[in-house]
């Protein structure tokens, strides 16, 4: 289940070295720092980033709530091509392993690097810092698909429908695709340095 193993591989991140992250953001991966909190953590220290209501949604759906990132850590993300090619509108196992396809490749050039999904937290901790660094959005108009599942057949996704909106999770079936749900796949740094 690449999934669970998505989510046991979290806890065995750590941060890249200086080499590491040079060579990686010479082929185009910016770096951004996430922090050990949960979405809703996260959300309730900003609500005004975030669609009217979202913190009551979050706290309605355990996941979302409850989920910390076990580590603080750099991820990196792809600057030209945030989104794999043709992975919208898959299911959530289909970008899965689209993810872990591109982590493959990765892998024979970075033995330690691993491509990942991330969940909810991540992306919208991602979103923040970018802004927060480049003064624009990381997702301007797309969803990225998160590792969390929010009741039922129902999968997450975070992101927002346009530049100018307000930045959500929202559900989906994770055995359906959606057309505006992409697979973002971030870049993290496991074993010891």
């Amino acid at each position: 289940d690449l999934r669970q193993q998505t989510y046991n591989l979290l806890s065995q991140v750590r941060e890249p070295s200086v080499d590491e992250k040079e060579a990686l953001e010479k082929i185009g991966i910016k770096f951004l720092s996430l922090a050990s909190k949960s979405y809703a953590q996260v959300v309730a220290e900003d609500p005004g980033y975030f669609l009217d209501g979202e913190l009551g949604y979050v706290n309605a759906r355990p996941e979302l709530r409850d989920y910390v990132l076990p580590v603080a850590v750099e991820v990196g993300l792809r600057r030209s091509e945030l989104v794999l090619p043709d992975s919208f509108g898959k299911s959530r196992e289909t970008q899965l392993k689209m993810i872990d396809e591109y982590s493959k490749t990765l892998q024979a050039q970075f033995p330690d690097a691993r491509a990942i999904m991330l969940p909810s937290t991540g992306y919208a901790q991602a979103d923040k810092a970018y802004k927060a660094e480049t003064g624009e959005v990381l997702f301007k108009n797309y969803f990225a698909r998160a590792l969390d599942n929010l009741a039922g057949v129902y999968a997450a996704d975070a992101g927002r429908d346009g530049p100018s909106r307000r930045f959500r999770v929202n559900g989906w079936y994770a055995a359906r695709g959606r057309v505006s749900v992409g697979a973002v796949p971030v870049v993290v740094f496991i074993g010891n340095k």
